[in-house]
C-alpha cells in the first residue's frame, strides 16, 4: 500500500491543479500493482511563498501547520486499518509542507522536491536548519531536476547522495504531436499567474515585436495587473489571457503554436516545457535552474535580449 501526500490536487474548484500528481498516482498503480490513495490537504493560501510575507496570514499558517499533521496521520492510519494491509511507502510531494509532516511520524517516507519548497528554504535558511532533524528521518528523496538535487544536498550534506534520485514527473498521454499546421506568429506560455512566472516581462518583450501574438494560459492573483499592462502597452489585439483550460485543449494550443516561452524565476523543472515539446512545439526559457534539464530548443541567458531572440527564432 502506498499513500501519496499533496496540497495541490484536482478539485471541483480547480480541476487542473496538480494534475501531475494524478498522473503519478496512475503510474504507481499500474507499475507496482498495489493499492494507492492520495491524501490532499490544501492550505488555502496561494501562492504560499507570497502568503508567508503577510502577517495577516500568519494565524492561518499556524493553524495549518499545527492541525494538518495530526489529521494526516489519523487519515493514513485509518485507511491502512480499513484496507487490512501494510503501508509500504508514503510519497510526499513537496518537502514543505507534506514531507516534513510525514517524516514526523513515519520512517518510510519518500519526498519529491518540485522547486518551490527548496527555493523557499533559500529565502529563509533558518527554516532549513529548523527542519534538519526531520530531514534525517526521510528514507529517500526525488528531485525533478539536477539543480534541485544540488540545492537539497547543500542544505542537508548529511543526506546520502545515493538516496537522492533525479526524475521529472510524468506528463499526460494527450500531449502528442498531431502534425497540424502551425501559426508562425503565435507564442504561448502556461502557468499560474503569479509574480515568479514573470509573465509581465514576457508580455513586454512580445510587445516589442510587431505582428507577434501571445497567449498565456493559467489563472492567479496577477491577472488584473497583467490585463492592465496589456492595455497600457496597446497590445490587447494580439496578447490574451484565455484563463485555465483542460489538458486536451492545452495540447491543441501546443500543436498550433510556433514557440513556447517561459521566463520564470526559480523554476524547479518546468513540466509545461516537456508537454509542449511532446506536441512538437519548440521551447525557449532561461538556463541556470531546473528548466535546463528539459532539453530546451533555445536556452536563454538572463542578460540576453529576449525580444530579439524570439524575433530571430520565429522569423518575424
Amino acid at each position: 500500500m502506498i499513500a501519496i501526500l499533496t496540497h495541490n490536487y484536482p478539485s471541483e474548484e480547480n480541476p487542473v491543479a496538480g494534475l501531475f500528481v494524478s498522473d503519478h498516482e496512475d503510474v504507481i498503480r499500474r507499475e507496482r500493482g498495489v493499492p494507492v490513495k492520495v491524501f490532499n490537504y490544501p492550505s488555502g493560501m496561494f501562492p504560499m511563498t507570497k502568503a508567508i510575507k503577510n502577517p495577516f496570514k500568519w494565524p492561518l499558517f499556524l493553524d495549518y501547520y499545527v492541525t494538518t499533521p495530526r489529521r494526516m496521520r489519523q487519515d493514513i492510519d485509518t485507511w491502512v486499518q480499513q484496507q487490512g494491509g501494510q503501508l509500504d511507502e508514503i510519497i510526499a510531494h513537496w518537502w514543505i509542507p507534506n514531507g516534513m509532516f510525514a517524516a514526523r511520524y513515519y520512517d518510510n517516507v519518500r519526498v519529491i522536491c518540485h522547486g518551490t519548497d527548496l527555493y523557499l528554504l533559500q529565502k529563509y535558511p533558518w527554516i532549513a536548519r529548523k527542519l534538519a532533524g526531520t530531514a534525517r528521518r526521510v528514507r529517500s528523496w526525488q528531485c525533478v531536476s539536477n539543480d534541485l538535487k544540488r540545492i537539497l544536498l547543500e542544505f542537508y550534506p548529511f543526506i546520502d547522495e545515493a538516496s537522492v534520485s533525479v526524475e521529472p514527473m510524468p506528463w499526460g498521454k494527450m500531449f502528442v504531436d498531431k502534425k497540424l499546421p502551425r501559426d508562425n506568429k503565435l507564442i504561448v506560455s502556461v502557468g499560474a499567474l503569479i509574480e515568479r512566472k514573470k509573465f509581465d516581462k514576457l508580455i513586454s518583450e512580445v510587445a516589442k515585436v510587431a505582428d507577434l501574438k501571445l497567449e498565456i494560459y493559467g489563472q492567479g492573483p496577477e491577472r488584473g495587473r497583467l490585463e492592465k499592462l496589456i492595455a497600457d502597452l496597446g497590445v490587447a489585439d494580439r496578447v490574451s489571457l484565455p484563463g485555465q483550460v483542460t489538458r486536451e485543449e492545452l495540447a491543441d494550443v501546443y500543436n498550433r503554436a510556433a514557440l513556447f516561452v517561459l521566463l520564470a524565476d526559480d523554476e524547479g523543472f518546468g513540466l509545461v516545457l516537456k508537454e509542449s515539446q511532446a506536441c512538437g512545439c519548440r521551447t525557449m526559457a532561461y538556463v541556470g535552474d531546473g528548466m535546463a534539464d528539459t532539453g530546451l530548443d533555445y536556452p536563454l541567458r538572463r542578460d540576453e535580449p529576449v525580444a530579439e531572440r524570439i524575433k530571430a527564432v520565429v522569423g518575424a
